[in-house]
């Protein structure tokens, strides 16, 4: 094994920096003792080190970080969805090693209480939804709102916390959120085992890491590639996810798991 991460990391890029944006959005970047860590961001620093290339953090919002990679002012970006847009000025990571699908999390004294067919049926039957003001969750969401029929039962907050907390006090029945946040984010409420995953799926895009063709080259796209394949091949992947949220919890992850109670949140 050992012989074959070597031949993926045989590509030295000794004299290179890559830029990649960051914001706080747990579990994937935060600053944890003047270091900014997270799934995302362990990723990337050990594939970068295998490719022996420095890596550096910048912050800054979404819309900014966009236009910085298409003028070549930050040099990568994590969790993008592809659109033909984008493709016109990022190279794309064709590895994808861990899916967080949007899904909705209800209490678990309400499993068998809700008939999770969609999220139309659930508005319809008076099922109380808490989302988050101006996020899309999925195309059928983004039409379903456009409704004022469905006004009455969504309750719009700008921040998930407390709406974590009004689905724990019963004031709404769900909440939305990406899998591995809403994982991350009840754990540390406390609120594990009362608030659970459902098994909706609102959507399932796949989400890539990107780099700018203003300043990566596409060989250097395939390297990082066949650096992050390395990672998921010799579980070095799900050992950083596992860091921050239980590989068992989490669907879309490669097929090397490890041992749940190995991992820092496991019980999720």
């Amino acid at each position: 094994m050992l012989a074959f991460i070597l031949c993926f990391s045989a590509p030295s890029y000794g004299d290179c920096d890559i830029t990649l944006r960051w914001d706080d959005d747990p579990p994937y970047f935060m600053v944890q003792e003047g270091k900014v860590v997270g799934i995302d961001a362990d990723l990337v620093r050990e594939a970068m080190g295998r490719l022996d290339c420095g890596i550096s953090f910048q912050k800054m919002p979404w819309a900014r970080a966009l236009r910085e990679l298409r003028d070549g002012h930050v040099d990568m970006l994590s969790g993008a969805y592809r659109t033909p847009e984008r493709e016109e000025y990022a190279h794309y990571s064709e590895v994808v090693g861990l899916v967080s699908p949007n899904i909705l999390f209800i209490r678990r004294s309400d499993e068998s209480r809700f008939e999770l067919n969609g999220l139309r049926q659930l508005l319809e039957s008076g099922f109380r939804l808490g989302a988050q003001i101006h996020v899309s969750y999925s195309d059928e969401y983004s039409a379903l709102i456009q409704n004022p029929d469905y006004d009455k039962n969504i309750e719009y907050l700008s921040r998930r916390e407390p709406l974590w907390l009004m689905l724990a006090r019963d004031r709404v029945d769900g909440v939305v959120a990406s899998q591995l946040t809403g994982l991350y984010e009840i754990q540390e409420l406390g609120l594990t085992g009362t608030l659970i995953p459902s098994s909706l799926v609102v959507s399932n895009k796949p989400a890539y890491f990107v780099f700018s063709k203003a300043t990566v080259t596409a060989g250097f796209v395939a390297d990082f590639d066949r650096a992050l394949q390395s990672m998921l091949d010799d579980g070095t992947f799900a050992s950083i996810v596992n860091r921050y949220v239980c590989v068992a919890a989490c669907a879309g992850l490669s097929e090397t798991e490890d041992d749940p109670e190995d991992c820092s949140l496991a019980g999720l």
